[in-house]
């Protein structure tokens, strides 16, 4: 009885506590990590204890104690990461010599539970998938590359003719004056594509295209943002932006980290002051893998994280379920752009981030495990979303 009282009386104090002093976190602080790899509970407080990493815990559930995440480099090493990412340092690679071994294994250590949760084959499964799904979004490859198209992740680094500054007003994350808040880092995925009218099709040159749906004008642009709204395009939440123009002009249409709400979050997240020093995500290689790794670890509800997905932590509702929404790879794809290769039969997108995922977990050596695509997927928040893949 004693002990109960004590344990009850503990967790008040803890609450006490946290109130007055400890950094909240995850979807109650707009994403945010805890620091030292600490769990973040599912009341958003952080710590180390069974409370906080257990039952309903947000990120970094394997706990810290303050020591951050585990070092990944005894399952990848560098001779492994060359071969991965064989052609990243070409000299038609705009990336070039960025993208570094030593880069990824600092930033992987900032977040606990990547790449060292499960056993030896869920880790390199993680960084696999990891890998796989970053490199689709930054890859130089085509068809007939050299050494085969999965060979070319990690070739770009910067959206390519960013078309405005993407700043938003926002009171918890104002604009720095004169920065611009266009997408950077790993997480990123540019087209350029023909505007054509409502209901046409438009065609991109890199990775197909995207099919506007009735109520949305050939003079639209739709945009994803990594804030944690669950659909990646939302009606009157500052992701529509309208262009005038006709037929036959150019536009991009992106999902990656853009906006200064997300370099605000993402930022706050880890630790650096990415509203005022957004280019820190082009310029610092830890910091950009870093960016990456805060997408990969966080949920956005009603998205679960990458990370709990790729480890099995993630339980479908049955709601997901009810959506064919499963246990796989393939649920990765959904949280990242399921909006437009989700839900709708084979994609070349989709096969594309399977094939780098493949081409990675034989480098290692590791099974694919079940559900690779997600073709029979609907969306997470699909009703909220304007347009499809074709």
């Amino acid at each position: 009885m004693k002990f109960w009282k004590l344990t009850i009386f503990s967790l008040l104090l803890s609450t006490i506590l946290q109130g007055s002093s400890a950094e909240q976190c995850g979807s109650q602080a707009g994403g945010a990590l805890c620091p030292g790899g600490l769990c973040c509970s599912k009341f958003g407080w952080c710590g180390d204890t069974p409370d906080y990493c257990n039952d309903g815990c947000q990120s970094q559930c394997g706990g810290g104690g303050g020591g951050g995440g585990g070092d990944i480099s005894t399952l990848i090493s560098r001779g492994t990461f060359d071969q991965m990412l064989k052609h990243r340092n070409d000299g038609g690679c705009p990336a070039k010599g960025f993208y570094t071994y030593d880069a990824f294994i600092a930033a992987a250590k900032a977040f606990a539970g990547f790449g060292t949760t499960g056993d030896d084959a869920t880790r390199k499964r993680e960084i696999a998938a990891f890998l796989g799904q970053t490199s689709h979004e930054t890859t130089g490859g085509w068809a007939s590359a050299p050494d085969g198209p999965y060979s070319w992740g990690y070739c770009f680094l910067r959206e390519q003719n960013p078309s405005s500054s993407y700043c938003s007003s926002n009171p918890t994350y104002p604009c720095a004056a004169g920065k611009q808040y266009y997408g950077r880092g790993p997480i990123q995925i540019s087209w350029v594509v023909r505007r054509r009218t409502k209901g046409g099709r438009i065609r991109s040159r890199k990775h197909g295209g995207v099919k506007i749906r009735g109520g949305v004008d050939g003079a639209t642009e739709i945009r994803w943002s990594m804030a944690a709204i669950g659909a990646m395009a939302v009606r009157d939440r500052g992701l529509r932006r309208s262009y005038g123009g006709g037929a036959g002009e150019a536009v991009t249409v992106t999902r990656e980290l853009r906006w200064n709400y997300n370099y605000g979050q993402c930022g706050r997240a880890i630790g650096v002051d990415l509203l005022n020093n957004p280019d820190l995500v082009a310029t610092d290689p830890v910091i950009s893998f870093k960016t990456a790794l805060w997408f990969w670890m966080t949920p956005q509800s009603p998205k679960p994280s990458c990370h709990d997905v790729i480890t099995g932590r993630w339980s479908p509702s049955g709601a997901d379920q009810s959506a064919g929404r499963v246990r796989g790879y393939g649920a990765i794809t959904n949280i990242i752009n399921g909006g437009l290769e989700c839900g709708q039969g084979w994609k070349a997108q989709v096969e594309d981030r399977i094939g780098f995922y493949k081409r990675y977990c034989d480098i290692f050596k590791v099974g694919y495990g079940n559900n690779l695509d997600c073709y029979n997927q609907r969306p997470f928040g699909s009703g909220l979303l304007l347009v499809d893949s074709i």
